[in-house]
């Protein structure tokens, strides 16, 4: 595909063998469209160029990000060794598995489940733990 500046090029060559008279006001008028349109064929190529470089950039991101996430959320499950000190625990209203450190279990009665925001009575966390 021709590019627009080579276009405009073009059309600049056939204005010129055309021997248009260019003090004559359609003369002036077809000199003034014919560099009006060379400046916005560069500027054109310009923002093309950009933008494929914009593409190119965000999508070294894009594969960056997901090696990334490959790295941190390899196991979507975790077991309780991988957790260390947390305890999971399957909320009885939203049945949903949370994660809750042995210190919270040791400390508090009851919690607020992060999914549906419902209390969960961590009697059976203690008896985990044992």
């Amino acid at each position: 595909m021709e590019s627009m500046v080579s276009k405009v090029a073009y059309l600049n060559g056939l204005i010129d063998g055309m021997d248009i008279d260019k003090t004559t006001k359609e003369g002036r008028a077809i000199s003034e469209i014919a560099s009006i349109l060379k400046t916005m064929a560069e500027e054109i190529d310009l923002l093309r160029e950009n933008q494929n470089e914009m593409e190119d950039y965000v999508d070294a991101i894009d594969e960056d990000l997901s090696n990334l996430e490959e790295d941190i959320y390899d196991d979507e499950e975790c077991e309780e060794d991988d957790l260390g000190s947390y305890i999971n625990l399957q909320c009885p209203h939203c049945e949903e598995t949370v994660y809750i450190d042995r210190d919270i279990c040791r400390c508090n009665e009851k919690i607020t489940c992060p999914n549906c925001h419902k209390e969960v009575l961590l009697d059976c966390c203690k008896e985990k733990e044992k």
